[in-house]
């Protein structure tokens, strides 16, 4: 297509469509964007910042990234490699000698370019449920090295919020200054963008923000924004309409906005080179790059970065690098948000190229989307098979237990005949006898299996921890 004519072609009907959609999907605020090279083309903001409150939606309010945090780190990246601070394919550990994962060779190895691609080998998203335990930064990247692989390194993609944040965090130890303030310093300031919060403290000081919500029994609820901080280099940004345009005409123009060079085009074009394929079941490429989930549609290379399944918003970015297109869809539902973004993304391209949808792409992709995540792992019905063993007494389970990778769970008695079990010094979980040497967690279904001999347990497997290379095994240690 040829951009600029193209999109002021596409304009009014699209419009159309964004009111269309944004109404059937029902969120309660929304955001959308459309660039053609370094020109903002096309805004829309529409809504509430929150259900029950008249705030508006506006330009400058602010939404939880979610993932798409990942293209603002590897974006600082490709800055940092510009001015000759690291390179991509420099492994992490010249930097960082105290980085270190369960395979010798990804350990020495591993480089930028690896962490923010996700091609390391570790289950998807490593790390993650080690938040559980309550551990912060630091411990979870440390752990990760009792975490076996389930790919070999550098075969395959899977997406590793905690190894992006690896990388923030050895890029920190390149250049002696936080992930948080190269960001601020290196990429928003010189970017004019005075909106995008790094931090859960500077969300939080907004007045201009949206809640999350999720849809409960037909109705839209508010909740609790996120504290991401934890992995804010993967999932912790924030960002108003116009820092996100900002942000996407970087890309757009291989760095650089309105004349300002923030990095050489060539460090900056690595952020959308495919770096590892990513297993799909259709004929559509798709391929992992870093911070991008990169595929093609009508023969065009497309770039992604979604995110807020898990949070409570949607955010939605999505380039066509060869078109310098960029379609931008913000909003706070979950997971109406993300299908909405992918939904008015296919919609744009179709009317620039062929003038027409080629298909209600709001139905596909919301009849497409993920239903809302079930718990991991084996799950109990509330009550045991009429035959089944009834329940040995509790005294035997209580104890501590340990596991390399996640630490200790400590089993005590809980009211009602249950078991307590604290997770680290995060988390405690309920559980009621069951079966023999099962019991039950009433929230999420799953089981803590007891290993008991001689009146006594000598380990439990808790399968809401047993899931894609995760043993969930914990001996007695005690």
């Amino acid at each position: 297509m040829a951009a600029a004519a193209a999109v002021r072609r596409a304009l009014p009907a699209f419009d159309q469509l964004v009111a269309s959609a944004v109404a059937r999907s029902g969120v309660p605020g929304s955001a959308v964007a459309v660039i053609a090279g370094d020109t903002v083309m096309y805004e829309r903001c529409s809504g509430v910042c929150e259900v029950g409150r008249s705030d508006p939606v506006g330009p400058h309010t602010l939404f939880p990234l979610g993932a798409v945090s990942r293209a603002y780190t590897t974006t600082l990246l490709a800055v940092l490699v510009g001015e000759g601070e690291l390179r991509w394919d420099q492994p992490v550990r010249t930097v960082w000698p105290g980085f270190r994962l369960r395979d010798r060779w990804a350990s020495s190895e591993a480089t930028f370019r690896d962490l923010t691609a996700g091609r390391s080998g570790l289950p998807a998203q490593a790390g993650m449920e080690l938040r559980r335990f309550g551990y912060g930064r630091a411990e979870i990247l440390r752990r990760l090295r009792h975490l076996d692989p389930v790919a070999g390194f550098r075969t395959e993609s899977a997406p590793q919020d905690a190894l992006v944040t690896a990388a923030a965090v050895a890029a920190a130890r390149a250049t002696g200054v936080s992930w948080e303030r190269m960001v601020r310093e290196r990429l928003l300031a010189p970017l004019g963008d005075r909106d995008t919060a790094v931090t859960r403290g500077g969300l939080l000081r907004s007045r201009d923000r949206v809640a999350p919500h999720r849809c409960e029994a037909g109705s839209m609820l508010a909740g609790r924004l996120p504290d991401e901080s934890v992995f804010a280099p993967s999932l912790g940004v924030a960002a108003s309409l116009r820092g996100v345009e900002t942000f996407a005409r970087l890309i757009l123009n291989a760095g650089a906005v309105g004349g300002v060079r923030l990095a050489p085009d060539g460090a900056m074009a690595q952020t959308l080179t495919p770096a590892a394929a990513v297993a799909s079941d259709g004929p559509t490429l798709l391929a992992s790059s870093p911070g991008w989930t990169l595929s093609s549609f009508d023969d065009r290379l497309i770039a992604t970065a979604e995110g807020g399944l898990e949070s409570g918003t949607g955010a939605v970015v999505t380039l066509v690098p060869d078109d310098g297109v960029a379609v931008i869809v913000l909003a706070n539902a979950s997971p109406h948000g993300v299908w909405l973004g992918r939904a008015l993304a296919r919609t744009f391209i179709d009317l620039a190229v062929v003038g027409i949808p080629r298909e209600d792409w709001v139905s596909r992709e919301q009849a497409a989307a993920a239903p809302e995540e079930r718990p991991r792992g084996l799950m109990l019905p509330p009550l045991p098979p009429a035959a089944a063993p009834p329940p040995r007494p509790r005294g035997a389970c209580l104890g501590t237990y340990a596991d390399r990778y996640y630490g200790e769970v400590r089993v005590g008695r809980a009211p009602g005949g249950g078991l307590a079990i604290r997770l680290g010094r995060g988390e405690t979980l309920h559980y009621m006898p069951w079966s023999a040497d099962v019991w039950r967690e009433a929230v999420s279904g799953t089981a803590a299996v007891f290993d008991v001999r001689a009146g006594r347990a000598r380990g439990v497997t808790l399968t809401l921890l047993s899931f894609d290379g995760r043993r969930g095994f914990f001996a007695r240690v005690d």
